[in-house]
């Protein structure tokens, strides 16, 4: 029976400001001309793992990397957290989340992200109606690493299969917590062989709760 309802913050409650596409993993490999993987590894544990000031991370990152810190990583790494981060949220997306709320779910948020990101202030809203929040930066994990899981559920002391985490990125926010035990729907395009919703309203017919007036939410 499920009993805490995980979300995804950026692309899933939150609209991501910025040109995304710009400022990719794709894009970061292609300006230092080195192999994907060694870029995303890098990146995932710098910027999504630890917290700090932006010198520091992008000095780490640099070093992790085994190359120079210049000016072209800097104005990157500049450009990619000034353009990019979390828009207002909708009400649309408190009322859902009260809604779940006052029919006894317990709500937390779960996303990989980096301390420099701006507009954290705008999930303020929605903490009211959140029991935790799960920040890769803070925990030390993202949601690719197992131990993530581990972790949610021991603190809120809840086994694996109460779990439902909903996201729109499909390996991490599908995938990675069908992997760990957890029911998982991804919020996207209809997929062969995928729970997937295109609305996050749909939650509610999957949570069984039945409201008069759905579009009133």
């Amino acid at each position: 029976m499920i009993k805490v309802v995980s979300f995804d913050i950026g692309g899933t409650l939150v609209k991501l400001n910025g040109n995304c596409d710009a400022y990719s993993l794709k894009s970061l490999t292609n300006l230092l001309n080195l192999p994907y993987e060694k870029v995303r590894s890098s990146y995932k544990n710098v910027f999504q793992k630890t917290k700090g000031t932006f010198d520091d991370l992008v000095s780490e990152f640099c070093n992790q990397m085994g190359i120079e810190k210049d000016q072209k990583i800097i104005h990157f790494f500049q450009e990619k957290f000034e353009s990019e981060g979390f828009s207002k949220i909708d009400d649309h997306v408190v009322k859902l989340l009260q809604t779940i709320k006052e029919h006894g779910y317990q709500i937390i948020l779960f996303s990989n992200t980096c301390n420099l990101y701006s507009g954290s202030e705008n999930l303020e809203v929605l903490y009211p109606f959140v029991d935790d929040v799960f920040l890769s930066y803070e925990i030390g994990f993202t949601k690719n690493d197992d131990e993530s899981y581990r972790l949610i559920e021991k603190r809120l002391n809840h086994e694996a299969e109460e779990f439902l985490h909903i996201g729109d990125n499909l390996k991490s926010d599908y995938y990675g917590p069908i992997k760990n035990g957890w029911e998982a729907i991804y919020y996207g395009d209809d997929m062969d062989n995928v729970s997937s919703i295109q609305s996050l309203d749909e939650l509610l017919s999957i949570l069984n709760i039945h409201t008069i007036n759905q579009n009133t939410i």
